[in-house]
């Protein structure tokens, strides 16, 4: 597996705690996600494409999935116990 990634990633991720990969890679891929939104509502406005936007929401719900549930684990961790 580690032939896989790239020596750059593999440096982060070893180089960082857990708590700080975490937070900088998910603003990575919350970034990404309001990106994927951004381009999604334009070419539904544009009316140009219908199937590209159809593949586009295959990509944007499983990744708005993801950034939620990380933001409600985030925000679990921080209430007191």
């Amino acid at each position: 597996m580690t032939s896989l990634l790239p020596a750059v990633v593999r440096d982060a991720i070893e180089g960082q705690s857990v708590y700080s990969a975490s937070e900088s890679f998910g603003i990575v891929t919350f970034i990404l996600l309001v990106v994927l939104l951004l381009e999604q509502e334009v070419l539904r406005v544009s009316r140009l494409a219908p199937v590209r936007v159809t593949v586009l929401t295959a990509l944007v719900v499983p990744l708005l999935i993801a950034v939620m549930a990380t933001i409600v684990l985030r925000l679990t961790a921080l209430l007191p116990s």
